[in-house]
Parts: structure tokens; sequence; C-alpha cells
């Protein structure tokens, strides 16, 4: 077994765990509170700047330009595919990107952001590789599972949960899985277990992500 793919069955439990919360529940069935929903998507525009920032980290570091392009398709993705998601969202909360610039961030959004940030301050590109990743292949499973039911086809954010289900949207995240397995290959197991560690503890703070409109 792959050194990602043992990665990934470790934290498909936690990943799990994201779909039985309340918030993705009620998404899937439609009957989510909008005003829960603008919250999480207003925190999830602040996140997103932040992780778009890592990939940035990302593109400096590298040492080829394959490895810059791979870097620049995800910031393409995360600040047009992305954004139009979230534009599409906030122009009905008659919001702009330069109103989120006036919000902070809740307090398990700020932990995730601050965990990105200092993870890719030590410019170690495998690190940071194993930080931004769980975002996008949490979200690829969750959203596929979510898919998986017909009845979501119902749900009031069926275009939401449509766009990460979308198959192309998985094989991106299996080919970063590919990518990061070759950047790792030659590594001690010392050095790949700090990486596992990295990587669930990102998973886990998606967890409280997904968590959070509900503590409030």
């Amino acid at each position: 077994m792959s050194f990602m793919n043992e990665v990934l069955e470790k934290n498909i439990p936690i990943w799990d765990e994201c779909i039985t919360t309340p918030f993705v529940q009620e998404m899937k069935a439609g009957t989510l509170p909008f005003e829960c929903f603008k919250e999480y998507m207003i925190q999830d525009s602040i996140y997103l700047k932040h992780y778009a920032r890592v990939y940035g980290k990302e593109i400096y570091h590298a040492k080829t330009l394959r490895d810059i392009q791979l870097y620049y398709s995800v910031l393409s993705f995360v600040t047009d595919t992305e954004s139009a998601v979230r534009l599409r969202y906030l122009e009905q909360f008659d919001m702009t990107d330069d109103d989120i610039e006036s919000i902070a961030p809740l307090p398990e959004n700020q932990r995730y952001i601050d965990f990105l940030l200092e993870t890719a301050e030590r410019g170690d590109e495998k690190e940071m590789l194993m930080a931004v990743l769980p975002c996008m292949m949490s979200y690829s499973y969750i959203f596929r599972r979510l898919a998986e039911d017909p009845k979501s086809k119902e749900s009031r954010y069926w275009d939401f949960i449509e766009d990460y289900a979308d198959e192309r949207y998985a094989e991106s995240c299996r080919e970063w899985s590919r990518f990061t397995d070759g950047k790792c290959e030659t590594l001690s197991d010392t050095e790949k277990e700090k990486l596992s560690h990295i990587f669930k503890k990102a998973s886990l703070l998606e967890l409280d992500f997904w968590k959070m409109p509900y503590r409030r």
C-alpha cells in the first residue's frame, strides 16, 4: 500500500464523522437554515484566502516547472472555480469579497488558518502539502458520499454539493495523491509519521469547521 493510501485510510473515520455532523446532514436534506449556510460560506471565504496563500508559498519553494504548474492549477481552482461558487451565494446575501475582508474568523476557523500559516512558515514543501490536502480530499470524499443519496438532488444546496462531487474534482484529488507519494517515497518511517500527523491534524480541523456553525 502506498504512503498516501495508508494516510487516507487512517483519516476516513474522521471524514465519516464530518458527514454525520448536523450541518452536513441538513445540507444534504435541504433543511439547513440559510443563515447557518451563510455563516459557513462567509467563514469559508475567509479560510480560502489563506488556503490560497499556502499554495503561493508552495509555488515559491517549488524546484521544477512541473511542480509550479501543479501548484498553480490548484491556486487557480481556489481563486477562480471555488470563488465563482462562493460569489453566487454571496450575491444572494448582498455581499461581496470586499465585505468579507472586514469580518473576523470564528475561533475554529482561526485555529485552522493559524495551523496552515504556521506550517507554511516552516517552508517544507511536503509538510505544506499534508496541511492543505485534507481540505481538498475530504471535500471530494464527503460530497461524493452525499451525492450517492438520490434525495440530495432535491436539496436547495444541490448545486454546491454537485460541484464537489464532480468526477473531475475526484480525479484531481487522485492526481495529488500520486504526486505526494512521489515526493515522499524516499522518506524514512519517522519522517512519514510526522507528515501523517500533520494530515490528521488538518482533518480534525476540518471536522471542527463543520461543527462550527452549531457551536455558536
